[in-house]
Parts: C-alpha cells; structure tokens; sequence
C-alpha cells in the first residue's frame, strides 16, 4: 500500500515495533519521529496520509501538536496512541480533530482496523473538498436514486454527499424535520455500499420503551429477564456484517449511550448478563430532527458520541426548500395510491397546486404523503384533486399549528395509512411493508402499537 504513515512517539522501541507490525501488513512508506517539534516541518516537506500520535512527550505534549497542525492540515486524520486511558483527555483530542483516541498497547486487528478506516475518511474529505472548490453539483444517476423523487438541486447535493459516503465503513449522521426521509437515505447509503447484500436493520429508538431497549438493542442470556426463557438476539446481532439504521438516536438514554460509544470504537457488545463480548462487523447509520450540538451542551447527549456518530454528516432540506417538488412528488404519490385503493384520480387541478405551492409543510415529506393519500380515498375516480379535497389548508394560508399537535397528528396519519393499506392487501405483511417502505419487522411492530392503542 502507498499511503505514507507517520508515527511519533519519544519511545524508539514502540516505534520500531509499530514500524514492523505496519510494514508487515503492506504499508510500506512509514516514517518514524521521536521529537514532536519535528512534525511541522516534516508536513511541509512530505505528503502524510496519516498520523499516530502520542500524548505524553517531554519535547511537546501530543494535544498542544495535534491543536497547532489540525487547522493547517484538516484532512489528515490523527489516531492518539496513549497509555493512559483517560476519557477527558480524549474528548479533548476529538474536539481538536483527532480521528479516534486508542489505548497503548493497542489491539492489533482494532489498530490496523482503525488504520483503514481513517484513511478511507481522508479520500472521502478529499472528494468533499473537490466538490466544495468546483462549486457545482453533480446530477446523480437516475437509477440510483429512483426511489427518491426529486429535481431540486438542495436534493443534488444530498444525492452526491450519499455517492461519497456509501463505499466507506463511517458512521454518518443523516439530520433533518420529521418527514423528509431520512430512513430512505439511510437505506439508500446501505444499498449503494459493499454490504448491500448484507442484513440491513432500522430501528426507531423513540418506539421502543425505555425498558427494553437495551435487551432490543443488544440481546440478552437466558434467565436474565423476567420471561426470558431462551437466549435473545439483538438488532445488532441481526445486522452482522450489514447495516443498522439508529433512528431517534437523540432519544437514547444516557446509560445507553456509553454502550452504543463501545460498540462503535471496538466493533463488540456485551448481551445483557454476559462478561464475554460479541465482535461485529456493522456500519452504523443514526438520525435525528433534534440539535444533537445543543444536546451535548445541555449533557442530555455524550460529546464524545456525538463526534464518532457524526463523521459523515448528511443534512436534509425541508420540503418548502426543495423547490417544485412538492409538485413532482404529488404526482408521483397520486399514482401510488390510486394502486394502493383502486382508484383512478387524474392528478391535480389549478387551485390545489396553487395550494401545494404556498404551504409550508411543516410535516414534510411525509404530511403531504397523508395529504394526497387521504384525499385520492376521498375524491371521485376520473377526476383530479381540487383545492378543497386537500385538508389542512386554507385560501393559500398555512394553519397555525403548534409542534406537538402537528406530530400528533402525522402521528395519527400514518396509523390510518399502514391500517388503509394492510385492508387493501388483505393483511398481506410483506407487499404491505414493500409499498410503505419499512421492513417485515418493523410493521409487524407498529401493527402491534396500532392493536394495543
């Protein structure tokens, strides 16, 4: 391999047996550096791919180096190498730029992993940055994003930055409002990686009570629970060698969060009960509608999470952004439901698309789904949708909605939805879960909720 690796450490034996040990896996240019002070010069002189870093050097403290190179050099990744193990110190370095904080000595197989994946983030910086200069959007294949409607050049962006990310093992955090289809992306970038043929788990946190998540998450032994007669699997068992999707990650629970940061930094868990872990091979994908910044600042959310979930990050426009849009994907909703019930509405007339036009969509992608779908149930068959079969408007005025009655009520929308649907397939689970977009699993889930309701 040509990547150019540079080690600095005061201590010249490390240096030579970590010198041996990444020769020996095929890195062959590696330059060793006793003296911190060095460094500087040797980035104006040499092409540097990346650096393992030590902390506690006599010359200069490795945090003082790593706070001096970072802005100079943003797009070499730096591992911290350290035999003390102190988590202030390592939220220090990430917050400085590190790419992870490992302990001296460190696991062979977890170093050398830690390795590839650091590199691999340094091209994907790189492909960012060509972008970023040329200052233009790629259009992204049409058969790769068949499934997401849109001609919006926000959206472009979105569909570049997914291309980018998907062939790399980063977690990425997708942000954006409710309803603007962050499972879809999600499941976009796991259909476009070398583990698409693999499992691929999305998890909604905020579904699942509190109490159980952590069994849900990570499985539990036999007799650990009450009820727990026989061994179970966690949804990151289930996604081995695939990709699981953390939607709502803001919703996890502290104590939880600790766990979900161990899983990311040593590929293992811990079933509930067991001393022994489970090794993984999983991407992980986590999203959220929330600030996760501000719920760090508020210590509702780990700093330290925070940064190693976020190191691909994706951020969705809201619908009112995205231009004619809403108009492309009503159309393209009318057709899927006049499928789904049988009907035959036409499209829309002027006054409904005035309508379209000049509501905000607070909802998203996902209110106007239930805006179409209920009114294409309601209207009559070889007609289209006029401006009053289409609910929540008025004269081109948006209703004042507080938030909380607007999630109640999208809330209420989809239980109708997934209940229309499931009478219109005969109760039939696996096209059902086809037309809404979720997986077997999970509606077998919000049919449950729906029945217990």
């Amino acid at each position: 391999m040509k990547e150019t690796i540079l080690l600095v450490d005061d201590e010249l034996s490390y240096l030579d047996l970590l010198k041996n040990i990444l020769q020996h896996e095929g890195y062959e240019n590696v330059i060793t550096e006793s003296n911190p002070l060095n460094v500087p010069q040797i980035l104006k002189t040499q092409s540097i791919d990346l650096i393992l870093l030590d902390i506690y050097m006599p010359q200069m403290n490795g945090l003082q180096l790593l706070e001096q190179i970072s802005p100079e050099y943003p797009n070499i990744p730096v591992i911290i190498v350290t035999a003390v193990d102190d988590k202030e110190i390592a939220l220090e370095a990430i917050k400085f730029g590190a790419y992870e904080f490992i302990i001296k000595p460190p696991d062979t197989d977890r170093l050398l992993l830690t390795i590839r994946r650091a590199i691999g983030y340094k091209l994907l910086e790189r492909e960012r940055d060509v972008l970023r200069s040329e200052g233009t959007v790629v259009k992204a294949s049409e058969n790769k994003f068949a499934n997401i409607i849109s001609d919006s050049e926000t959206m472009y962006k979105v569909f570049n930055l997914v291309e980018i990310f998907a062939p790399t093992n980063e977690t990425i955090l997708v942000v954006g409002e409710t309803g603007t289809g962050k499972d879809l992306i999600a499941k976009k970038i796991h259909d476009l990686s070398s583990r698409k043929s693999k499992p691929y788990v999305a998890v909604n946190l905020a579904s699942i009570s509190p109490n159980l998540l952590e069994s849900e998450l990570f499985g539990n032994l036999k007799g650990t629970l009450l009820d727990s007669n026989s061994e179970k699997q966690g949804y990151f068992e289930e996604a081995n060698g695939g990709t699981i999707f953390l939607d709502e990650i803001a919703e996890l629970p502290k104590e939880l969060q600790g766990k979900l940061l161990r899983a990311i930094q040593y590929s293992e868990i811990f079933k509930i009960g067991s001393s022994n872990p489970t090794k993984l091979d999983i991407r992980i994908i986590a999203a959220t509608n929330r600030d996760l910044a501000e719920a760090v600042n508020k210590g509702s959310f780990r700093a330290d999470l925070y940064y190693r979930l976020n190191r691909g990050h994706i951020s969705l426009p809201p619908l009112r952004k995205r231009g004619n849009d809403v108009l492309l994907l009503s159309n393209h909703l009318i057709k899927i439901a006049n499928t789904t019930y049988n009907k035959n509405v036409l499209g829309l007339t002027r006054e409904a698309i005035a309508q379209l036009r000049n509501y905000s969509f607070p909802g998203n992608v996902r209110e106007l789904e239930n805006v179409i779908f209920n009114s294409v149930v309601q209207a009559d068959d070889n007609q289209r949708l006029g401006a009053v079969e289409i609910p929540r408007m008025n004269d081109g005025r948006e209703l004042e909605l507080q938030r909380s009655e607007i999630l109640i009520s999208i809330a209420e929308a989809e239980k109708k939805h997934i209940t229309n649907v499931m009478g219109a397939l005969n109760n039939n689970v696996r096209r059902a879960s086809a037309i809404l977009g979720i997986s077997e699993r999970t509606l077998q889930r919000r049919l449950q909720k729906i029945r217990e309701d």
